[in-house]
């Protein structure tokens, strides 16, 4: 990704990065070809202003609504409505 690229998709919301001192550290499975990139996107975006912490775990922790998979396995089942759905929920705090 360019510099502006990268700037424009995280003013979108489209990506995240997690600080650890004073660094910032973008999640590998961005650029993993095993998931698309632009669902990736839209379950960030999705998951709007919460801090890239809390987004790493969303993707990460298995979920029983998921049949007991993470976020980004069931991406990469195609499950893509059902993430989003979810992240709409756990962006709100449900």
């Amino acid at each position: 990704w360019s510099r502006q690229a990268l700037s424009n998709a995280l003013a979108a919301n489209r990506v995240f990065y997690v600080d650890h001192r004073g660094e910032r550290f973008f999640p590998a499975f961005y650029t993993n070809a095993a998931y698309q990139r632009s669902k990736l996107e839209a379950v960030s975006k999705v998951l709007g202003d919460l801090p890239g912490g809390a987004k790493l775990q969303f993707f990460l922790t298995p979920r029983g609504s998921l049949d007991g998979v993470s976020p980004l396995q069931a991406l990469a089942q195609g499950k893509l409505q059902k993430v989003k759905a979810l992240a709409e929920d756990f962006a709100l705090g449900v």
